[in-house]
């Protein structure tokens, strides 16, 4: 049996609210993120944690530390020929646009950059059928696409191999993570392991982070931690949360490479009144649209071509670094 780990010594330093809180030092949350993913805090401790967490706020040095005690853990995809991957987090889905993250992972594949897109459809709200799903998640337009969510990570190398494009499940490339998002359901509140499921690159070798954030103050947390980490990212404001360009709205996309910032796309010209109307947002009417634009009878959306040539540029500029 594993030797248990008692949170009590944290608790009594990110347990006294926003104000009165202390942040973790990296270590500290590497070693707590290490022994909750190895199963040696109670259910109770757990709990508390999280909600501690969530109620200070997340800080740079506790989502290093966290990420590492992951990434310790994590099952990694081999890429093709050692290829940069461009890493696509989704894990929000749509609730009032059509959700156009497999839009995008096809337009880069077809560049002939692999992608590896992984997600889990943690909240409830994806949940059900026809009216009751408020959310369309990735994997349900995936599926209309004919396009089935990797067994493993092997799997998903060899769907990488062969069509460029690949969605792993995050309960495969990490369990212990998986479960974590998945207590929403009993917490009722998004937790610490939302951010860190984002933020994973469960590939060997280089990768290109595409990531999002909603909130301002959140998003200067993923600059610090860019900074911090070294890794190249695409950091945007999310459209619904999800890493993709907006096809209406002007986007800057901030560029990191070697824990630098600099501006990857200053902002994609208002396409609107050029596109043809977007679908319906429900995942058979989004995965026709997408048919069509692979089929060259509808345009890639000037947005969507914009980010597609960012993250090539940035591929580019990792392949002539390395």
């Amino acid at each position: 049996m594993n030797e248990s780990y008692s949170c009590a010594p944290l608790l009594r330093e990110i347990g006294r609210g926003k104000d009165g809180s202390r942040a973790l030092e990296r270590g500290q949350a590497r070693d707590l993120m290490g022994a909750i993913l190895d199963g040696r805090v109670t259910d109770l401790e757990l709990g508390a944690v999280l909600l501690a967490l969530r109620m200070k706020g997340e800080a740079v040095s506790e989502v290093a530390g966290f990420l590492d005690a992951v990434e310790a853990r994590m099952h990694r995809v081999e890429p093709p020929a050692g290829l940069p991957v461009v890493v696509l987090p989704t894990y929000n889905g749509a609730r009032h646009a059509p959700n156009l993250v497999p839009l995008l992972a096809w337009s880069v594949a077809q560049a002939g950059v692999p992608v590896l897109m992984h997600g889990q459809a943690s909240d409830p709200r994806q949940q059900g059928a026809g009216s009751n799903v408020a959310r369309v998640p990735t994997v349900g337009i995936l599926q209309a696409l004919d396009m089935a969510a990797a067994s493993s990570p092997q799997a998903a190398a060899g769907d990488l191999r062969r069509h460029g494009v690949a969605y792993l499940p995050l309960a495969h490339a990490s369990p212990g993570l998986a479960r974590l998002v998945g207590l929403r359901r009993i917490l009722g509140v998004r937790n610490v392991a939302h951010t860190l499921a984002k933020l994973l690159r469960p590939v060997q070798g280089p990768t290109l982070l595409l990531s999002a954030y909603t909130h301002p103050e959140f998003g200067a947390m993923l600059a610090e931690l860019f900074a911090l980490r070294r890794e190249p990212a695409l950091l945007m404001r999310g459209t619904e949360g999800e890493a993709v360009a907006n096809t209406r709205r002007p986007q800057r996309i901030a560029r990191w490479i070697d824990g630098r910032e600099e501006t990857a796309v200053e902002g994609a010209e208002r396409a609107g009144a050029q596109l043809p109307e977007l679908p319906a947002r429900e995942a058979a009417a989004t995965a026709d649209w997408v048919r069509a634009v692979q089929q060259g009878r509808i345009a890639l959306p000037a947005a969507i071509a914009a980010q597609r040539d960012a993250i090539l540029d940035t591929v580019a500029r990792m392949r002539s670094a390395a």
